[in-house]
């Protein structure tokens, strides 16, 4: 009876139990619905729990009241889900780093961020709209560390100077390689004849998507033969499914000239008449000979009383306007974006122009289930007109410096002065009558085009093919009326340039991925192709000269007189077959590789094929098990790469061989000559960088920073080696030398404050990178104009006479007889050249600051630049101590010595110069230290409701300032610090600032 008694009363406890319980099940997922493996599924304050399966699924029994489950998972934020009533709920847990699952483009694909072994930086498309300025390089400016973005000229549309971690090269191309969309392009100045015109200026920045930017082996070494100097990859903008999207922008504005010295303007009348006087006499003539040379028409003759002010007549405050309109949208079966765009911007010099015409259309066919066809296709033309730079008399910046005061620019009549005693032969030309006359014009059009398929052979496989093009046609016009001026002698000169670029790339491969193991806990991305590219070059020149009267008939055909005309062509191939291998273990630990083969066309029959490889490996930290208590870290990343790339541009596509020139080469005979002594064994460049990195953020994210260190080994330079003279050449081009790059690079992001309505975040980049050569031909020094190449120097060292001032006794210039710098001597040659400083800095970066609060959005970034010297290559002209007298000197030289005991550091003014004083020499070289504003912007969005009852989905105004503000740290700077790489001045276009406003409108 007990026994039975016993197990009733378990019986009913059971089924008691039992009616108190329920099971709920679910499954939980990312933020893109991916299942999440191993996740805690928990029911609140009990120890109730079970893990997800491998599909995210799980099924917990739980009490028959309970309320709420807490999930949670290794670098997932928790949360607590609410369950009362429910028996299945789904879950999507929040990833805790920021932009741990983000995808960016790399290679020949896509990659998340956590998977990533290289140097990688993406720039979003957000930072490139609606910018006043002409090309999406220039905008990369502090943006990324270790890229060196350096304007080379203020023309709109003008080319930039872009180095990524240093120079790789001494006589091959320094710049990356672009691609756009998976397609290599053609970049740089195009230009030939006029001054500059920089390809890229032919893409409308608002139609790119976004830039990322590969700068070591893991990322790049996969483009091989082009990667040695980095990629960067440009994304395009693409249709979305969903009704028709249509933005319109607009922006206008003014721009000036950004910087000026003020102690580096030109002198007024009475200023240049004194100290041309004072020099005078200090050259040995007398009071009367001097007054008697100044009234003549040479020195303009300063008692008509004149005070001219050509700096203010040659430059100007120029306007700029953009308007850009966009419509996308598709279904499930296609999607579409068609964009046209207008730009027009004038230089800060009269003669100086840009304007833009754009057109893009793309989209994409979803054919079938597993085939997706693709087609983009972008217009770009330009019309830019451009003032000649140097010391030509036609260049507007030249000789707003030296044409004289006191010398008119118009008649009384208000005609052009043009007459001989104010400029007669051999003196700076009246350069507004030339401006208004002469035509200096260049039309440039870029296509690019590319077709894609993709087809998904099985759900882990696809294969891909894509073949693109790139056109590139530069039309330049140079006319010099027969007239005044340059072209007079000739009776007119006409010159007629045309170039064309052309490439094609057809791109075939597999992409291979799968996850394995169990959970699948190991998962391999692998790539396999092949890579055809095909180059062609072209070009023709001609010159006639004694042309008709009439200044409309300015072509070359208008002409009587021939005088050159000539054509040259090139043809580049090139055969690739690649393959990359990304193993993610757990996401934990990534191990990378890639290699490729490449045969081209432009090395000896020897050396045609190259080896290209790398390889890489991270570990997320953050990502172990013994992390999880660790709440300070949502990301410690460590990773590593090494590799081999090559460098193949910037030199002859025939260097390798023996080859004749055609011509007229005795009596107008057509003959040949031998040209190239050839090199059998000519080969790649190549470039060995290895790249160490830490990727950390802490407190919620709030606080990130990347920190690299790499080192850069380049080998096989191509340079000049001496042959025998019984040759008939003095050199020929081999592969020998050697340098290095190795620096490093700090990243950090901050986010100091965010709330509902109120948002602050910081960024800040800096880089300082070292470059040392380390061996040439027979190890001898190489000149290279203002530089020496020269072992264990950096390649961009200055060659020079060091400055040691001027003789409180006699004015005299000094100069110190070594680089000891012990002893002094007044005579220009008997100093020794030395190396002295380099053009390139010691470190640069960017900083920049964001704040939102609620609608109104205010940012501004800056760009700095330390260690740099800058050379003045125009300082002997009009700060000579006296050189060349006829043609006006700057302010500064108003600080001359001018008595006995006088300290300064500008010698006695002496009429034709102060005992060379003017000759090259650390005189003219200038700390390039400088921090600037590059943007500033204060912008409003209308509230989305407010918008959707103007029927638009947003609208968005903005007043931005560009360039506002800039701070030098040598008051002898004469110029904008910011001169290309080179740091060297040679009287461009001035770099401008400019104000516009804004509006963006979208519905």
């Amino acid at each position: 009876m007990q026994k039975f008694l016993l197990l009733l009363a378990m019986v009913f406890t059971v089924a008691t139990v039992s009616a108190q319980n329920r099971t709920v099940t679910g499954r939980v997922t990312d933020e893109k619905g991916a299942p999440v493996a191993n996740a805690s599924v928990l029911e609140k304050g009990t120890s109730r729990g079970v893990t997800t399966g491998a599909d995210g699924n799980f099924s917990l029994s739980v009490t028959a009241n309970a309320k709420t489950l807490v999930i949670s998972s290794l670098n997932f934020s928790q949360q607590e889900v609410d369950i009362a009533g429910k028996n299945s709920v789904s879950v999507s847990l929040q990833s805790k780093v920021n932009g741990l699952n983000e995808v960016v483009v790399v290679a020949y694909g896509t990659q998340k961020k956590a998977d990533l072994t290289g140097a990688i930086v993406k720039v979003g498309g957000e930072q490139l709209e609606n910018r006043p300025q002409t090309s999406f390089d220039k905008m990369l400016q502090g943006s990324v560390a270790g890229l060196q973005s350096m304007a080379t000229s203020g023309q709109p549309g003008s080319s930039q100077s872009i180095r990524i971690r240093g120079f790789g090269s001494i006589s091959a191309s320094n710049q990356p390689l672009y691609v756009v969309d998976g397609i290599p392009i053609t970049s740089g100045d195009g230009t030939r004849l006029t001054t500059t015109a920089n390809l890229l200026s032919l893409i409308n920045p608002n139609d790119i998507e976004n830039v990322t930017v590969l700068k070591d082996a893991s990322a790049s070494s996969i483009y091989g033969s082009l990667a040695a100097n980095g990629v960067i990859l440009v994304t395009t903008k693409k249709g979305k499914a969903g009704k028709p999207r249509i933005r319109f922008d607009v922006e206008v504005g003014q721009n000036q000239i950004g910087y000026m010295n003020d102690r580096f303007r030109p002198m007024n009348s009475d200023q240049y008449v004194n100290i041309t006087r004072e020099g005078m006499l200090n050259s040995g003539m007398t009071l009367a000979q001097a007054e008697a040379a100044l009234k003549t028409g040479t020195y303009g003759d300063y008692t008509r009383g004149y005070n001219t002010d050509w700096f203010n007549l040659l430059t100007r405050k120029g306007t700029q306007q953009q308007y850009n309109l966009s419509i996308s949208g598709g279904n499930d079966k296609s999607t579409y974006f068609i964009s046209g765009g207008y730009y027009n911007e004038d230089g800060t010099t009269i003669q100086s122009n840009f304007k833009r015409y754009t057109a893009s259309i793309r989209g994409k066919n979803f054919a079938t289930p597993k085939l997706t066809i693709s087609h983009d296709l972008s217009f770009g033309f330009s019309k830019q007109q451009t003032p000649s730079n140097g010391t030509g008399f036609a260049n507007p910046v030249y000789t707003a410096y030296v044409l004289l005061p006191t010398k008119p620019a118009f008649l009384a009549d208000g005609s052009y002065n043009i007459n001989t005693p104010d400029f007669p032969a051999g003196s700076p030309f009246n350069t507004l009558y030339l401006v208004n006359v002469d035509k200096r014009n260049t039309n440039t059009v870029k296509v690019i085009g590319n077709v894609a398929a993709e087809y998904k052979i099985l759900d882990d496989l696809k294969f891909t093919s894509r073949f693109g093009t790139d056109y590139n046609n530069i039309e330049e016009v140079q006319f010099n009326n027969g007239v005044y001026g340059d072209g007079a002698a000739d009776f007119g000169r006409a010159y007629s340039y045309y170039t064309r670029y052309f490439s094609y790339t057809w791109t075939n491969f597999l992409d291979y991925k799968k996850r394995f193991l169990k959970n699948d806990a190991l998962t391999a991305d692998v790539k396999l192709g092949y890579e055809a590219y095909s180059y062609n070059y072209f070009d023709e020149s001609v010159r006639n000269d004694n042309l008709p009267p009439n200044f409309d008939l300015y072509l070359a055909s208008n002409g009587s007189n021939p005088k050159t005309a000539s054509s040259s062509g090139a043809d580049k191939k090139r055969a690739s077959a690649f393959s990359q291998v990304s193993l993610n273990y757990e996401d934990k630990y990534v191990l990378s590789g890639s290699f490729r083969r490449d045969g081209s066309s432009v090395f000896g029959v020897n050396k045609r094929y190259g080896n290209f490889w790398s390889v890489g490996a991270s570990w997320n930290v953050d990502r172990e098990r013994f992390m999880e208590s660790v709440d300070l870290f949502t990301q410690l990343k460590l990773r590593a790469s090494y590799g081999v790339n090559g460098n193949e541009n910037g030199f002859g596509n025939y260097s390798s061989l023996q080859t004749y020139g055609y011509g007229v080469n005795y009596t107008n005979q057509p003959g040949s000559a031998p040209n190239n002594v050839g090199d059998p064994n000519l080969t790649w460049e190549q470039n060995k960088p290895l790249n160490i990195g830490v990727d950390v953020a802490i407190l919620k994210n709030k606080l990130r920073f990347s920190l690299e260190y790499y080192s850069r080994k380049t080998t096989n330079l191509l340079l000049g080696a001496q042959t025998s003279r019984t040759t008939g050449f003095a050199s020929y081009t081999t592969n020998i030398g050697s340098m290095v790059n190795k620096g490093w690079e700090l990243t950090i992001g901050a986010t100091p404050i965010k709330t509902r309505d109120f948002t602050w975040d910081v960024n800040f980049n800096i880089a300082a990178n070292k470059n040392r050569v380390l061996s040439l031909y027979q190890d001898k020094d190489v000149a290279n104009g203002a530089f020496v190449i020269r072992v264990g120097e950096d390649v961009q060292t200055y060659y020079t006479r060091l400055w040691a001032g001027v003789d409180p006794a006699n004015g005299d210039p000094l100069w110190y007889t070594d680089a000891t710098r012990k002893t002094t001597t007044n005579t220009y040659n008997s100093a020794q050249l030395t190396t002295y400083k380099s053009a390139s800095p010691k470190f640069f970066g960017g900083f920049s600051n964001s704040l939102t609060y609620k609608g109104f959005n205010l940012s501004f970034d800056f760009y700095y630049n330390f260690g740099n010297y800058v050379r003045d290559a125009l300082a002997s002209l009009y700060f000579g101590d006296g050189t060349s007298p006829t043609r006006n000197k700057l302010v500064a030289q108003l600080d001359r010595w001018q008595k006995p005991g006088d300290i300064t550091n500008v010698p006695k003014y002496i009429l034709n110069g102060n005992r060379n004083s003017s000759s090259f020499s650390s005189r003219y070289l200038a700390k390039g230290d400088y921090i600037r504003l590059r943007n500033i912007q204060l912008g409003y969005e209308l509230p989305k409701n407010v918008a959707e009852r103007l029927h638009m989905n947003a609208l968005h105004f903005y007043v931005r300032g560009t360039n506002l503000w800039t701070w030098i740290a040598d008051k002898n700077l004469s110029s904008d610090p910011e001169q290309g790489v080179g740091s060297t001045t040679n009287g461009e276009v001035f770099i401008p600032k400019s104000i516009t406003v804004g509006l963006n409108l979208t519905f």
